[in-house]
């Protein structure tokens, strides 16, 4: 076959015509290369279209390809991952939640917001609690995403206390909080420009403060529209009120079966009832005492669910004559029945229904401000009325009877009790007078959790660990007020705000060093044992916010209490210590700090601290100006993380190793050492650091005059971190690709569309106060005199237009570079 020919064939025609000239059969092959022969069979047959860069020269290898065989099979192989890119690229923001049941006689409601939200900036649904204000919000969000190009961003307020909103929403969006920067602000450019939909879900308890922020957002971004729930308006000028009702109930009980399902309230009910035993069927006999289920529960969708629970237990007479009770007395005050007493007189017919077991579970579930794990219920709920083995059977009959929602998660199912009835649990937990009791056993288990989660940041799947950190925030946040703020058990509090330090700095270090100062000015109630760690956590979490002379009197602080430390402590403060002189320009001081912090990591034995400060010292020696220092001492953080088998730092180190041997001059080592970092974080699912790498790897390509190989990684790059909604590598990768156009252009118009690529990318990163680093600033120097010499001060007025962009608008124009 004709060279030209091969060229167009997909990775897996070409490898299997390549191991068909070789004589091998796929086991053959397999030997050789040792790849799976199962992996062999998904690459020829497609199943598998897009090969790691370590499976192709293991296969070239393998098939002993000539020079221009292997740069077929590696051109074939980048084809694929491009077209993985921009499939990937066209990815849209949506983190709207997945229902596992219908919504059920909703269609005019979802109809009539849905066409709100077309002709004004923000739709407020507002009802009693139970009538079905998320649901709708949902579907809303569903029906409308087309519209918002930038998609829907879905943040469930209800577990939030005052002055915390900012960060759900920030966090909702994927943003970190830019330094000195409130976080409002962050999120206010990056919302600037896009055509989005935020979704506000149960703003009743902070209404104020959602006021304060949509009242912002409304103002400063014009292409957002906000749906809020709640039971009150937010009182903002752009808001339009939508009082959603409750679900249509029939007028007469005279009605067919097929008369009575087509109102909303009397189909639910059919719904949920057959959703539990698929054989059921409303029979006339039923439509009578059914309709008055729905009329006496006034069409509150969480009640008839709660009643519909019952059926599979009761018939439908016998649950109307059981309502019936509860309303006859409600009644006998002589005033109407509001529907919150309605919801109210539900729930407390679903609860005394419940067995002693059950009850207990329920109330004690409340303690939980997100939702909770199996493991999690166990160890807060169980104690000697509740064995630890009833807890999953109990748990399941609370399930059964709608009192607990299951979200199923990608590794483990989570739960949780909706606003509503967890509202009503925690009343019962505070009169039966466990409140106390639940809280400390909370805080327990969220300490144990936090300890884990910092105990297996260096060995955990990347994206396990932040799904497992992020599931549980909300946690934290009501331990640590419970324990912190309010003073119930501030020794163990500030053990967990410690705790949560890698939590915090890779979440959000601005929140994390509030907890910690918070639990600062508590310190004179701890022991120096807890006092210690928190100092450190502090130290930590301050340089984090590049806060280096904070970091520096914390990390004192702790040194000066080195007599009540354990070795670690006194090695870790010392580290803390060190990087800060060393990031204020105090080199001397601070390698002396970091040399003695090695000593002693060696002294110990502990090879993870010794690799974890060498990795300091190359910092610090980078700083300084000392390439070949830094390039040594990272160099030996490497082979004692790949000693440990450590492959997540192992693989951020020669990310580093990377970054220093392109600022020695040496960009062909750098994207070989790149490389190697890219092939650890992929085999780590470590997504963002891998996109971090492949946008260096396209920095060095630019560098090397290798355009086409820097499109193909920086196509990639960009893909994932837009995934991983990592703003800031977003806006490098972008700039990368207006690099690779300026330099080498595919048509008339790529330096006029690299200029105002380029713009767009000056003023983001402008807006959200980042700084370019060495290898960026290096690229854009290049790119910047190649267009002006182009196009002189027109250069500046091309930029300008770019910078008026939107994101999608960047990312199109960058692709088609």
């Amino acid at each position: 076959m004709r060279p030209h020919r091969e060229a167009n064939l997909d990775f897996g025609s070409l490898l299997k015509q390549f191991r068909a000239r070789a004589g091998l059969s796929q086991q053959m092959l397999a030997d050789r290369s040792l790849i799976s022969v199962q992996a062999i069979s998904a690459l020829e047959r497609g199943y598998r279209k897009v090969p790691y860069r370590e499976t192709v020269d293991r296969l070239a290898e393998a098939l002993a390809l000539d020079e221009r065989q292997k740069s077929l099979l590696e051109l074939s192989a980048r084809k694929a991952r491009g077209i993985r890119a921009l499939q990937r690229t066209s990815w849209v923001h949506n983190n709207l939640p997945q229902h596992l049941t219908p919504l059920v006689g909703r269609e005019g409601v979802l109809r009539d917001i849905a066409q709100l939200l077309g002709g004004v900036r923000c739709v407020s649904i507002v009802g009693p609690g139970g009538v079905g204000k998320t649901r709708a919000s949902i579907a809303v969000g569903e029906r409308v995403l087309d519209r918002f190009p930038a998609g829907a961003c879905f943040v469930d307020l209800a577990p939030l206390a005052e002055c915390s909103a900012e960060q759900a929403i920030g966090a909702a969006l994927g943003l970190q909080e830019a330094r000195a920067r409130p976080m409002l602000a962050t999120i206010c450019t990056y919302l600037a420009e896009k055509q989005l939909l935020l979704l506000l879900d149960n703003c009743e308890h902070i209404v104020g403060e959602v006021r304060r922020i949509a009242g912002s957002l409304t103002r400063e971004c014009p292409r957002i529209a906000i749906l809020a729930t709640s039971r009150e308006p937010l009182q903002i000028p752009a808001e339009h009120v939508y009082r959603i009702p409750p679900l249509d109930v029939p007028p007469s009980m005279k009605l067919t079966p097929e008369e009575a399902l087509s109102y909303g309230a009397v189909a639910l009910f059919a719904e949920r009832v057959s959703s539990a035993d698929a054989r059921y069927e409303l029979q006339l006999a039923d439509v009578e005492p059914v309709v008055e289920i729905c009329r006496t529960l006034d069409g509150l969708p969480l009640a008839i669910e709660l009643a519909a629970a019952r059926a599979t237990a009761l018939t439908p007479s016998e649950i109307c004559a059981r309502l019936n009770r509860v309303f006859t007395v409600l009644q006998s005050g002589g005033t109407g029945v509001s529907r919150h007493e309605t919801m109210r007189a539900v729930i407390d017919w679903s609860y005394a229904l419940l067995s002693t077991q059950a009850r207990l579970l329920f109330e004690r579930l409340s303690i939980f401000s997100a939702g909770f794990t199996l493991e999690a219920a166990t160890s807060v709920c169980a104690d000697g009325d509740l064995l630890p083995d009833d807890v999953f059977d109990v748990l399941t009959s609370l399930i059964a009877q709608s009192l607990v929602m299951t979200e199923f998660a990608r590794r483990a199912s989570r739960y949780r009790l909706l606003e509503v009835t967890r509202q009503y649990a925690f009343e019962r937990l505070e009169t039966r007078g466990e409140r106390h009791s639940a809280a400390e056993r909370h805080l327990v288990a969220c300490l144990d959790l936090a300890v884990r989660l910092d105990r297996d940041w260096y060995t955990a799947e990347e994206t396990a660990w932040f799904q497992n950190a992020e599931a549980d925030l909300d946690n934290y946040r009501a331990a640590l007020r419970w324990a912190v703020l309010q003073g119930n058990d501030v020794d163990r509090g500030c053990r967990l705000a410690a705790a949560l330090a890698r939590v915090w700095y890779s979440l959000s270090p601005s929140e994390g060093r509030r907890w910690t100062a918070a639990a600062l000015e508590r310190e004179q109630t701890i022991s120096d044992e807890v006092r210690v760690p928190l100092l450190i956590a502090n130290a930590e979490l301050s340089a984090a916010l590049g806060e280096y002379a904070a970091s520096l009197r914390s990390a004192e602080r702790a040194l000066a209490l080195r007599a009540a430390c354990g070795d670690v402590h006194v090695a870790r403060a010392l580290q803390a210590a060190g990087s800060a002189h060393s990031a204020l320009g105090e080199f001397d001081k601070g390698e002396g700090m970091l040399r003695e912090a090695l000593e002693i990591a060696r002294a110990l034995g502990n090879a993870r601290l010794e690799a974890l400060v060498l990795g300091d010292l190359g910092t610090a020696r980078s700083r300084a100006g000392d390439v070949e220092g830094a390039r040594g001492l990272y160099a030996q953080a490497l082979s004692l993380y790949l000693e440990l088998q450590l492959e997540r730092p192992a693989a951020s180190i020669a990310g580093n190793l990377a970054e220093v041997q392109f600022a020695a001059g040496d960009a062909a080592a750098a994207l070989q050492r790149a490389h190697e970092a890219l092939l650890g974080h992929e085999r780590t699912n470590n997504r963002r650091s891998a996109a971090n790498d492949l946008g260096n790897m396209a920095a060095y390509s630019v560098a090397l005059d290798r355009f086409d190989e820097a499109r193909s990684y920086a196509s990639q790059a960009l893909a994932i971190a837009r995934e991983v909604k990592a703003t800031v590598l977003t806006l490098y990768i972008l700039q990368h690709l207006a690099a690779a156009g300026a330099l080498q252009p595919k048509t008339a118009r790529s330096h006029e569309r690299a200029a105002m690529l380029l713009g767009y990318v000056d003023r983001q990163l402008a807006a959200l106060s980042a700084q370019r680093e060495y290898t960026e600033r290096q690229e854009y120097q290049r790119t910047l005199t190649v267009l002006q010499g182009r196009f002189g001060r027109e250069g500046a007025k091309l930029m300008a237009r770019g910078a008026d962009w939107d994101e999608p608008k960047a990312v199109t124009t960058a692709l088609e570079l």
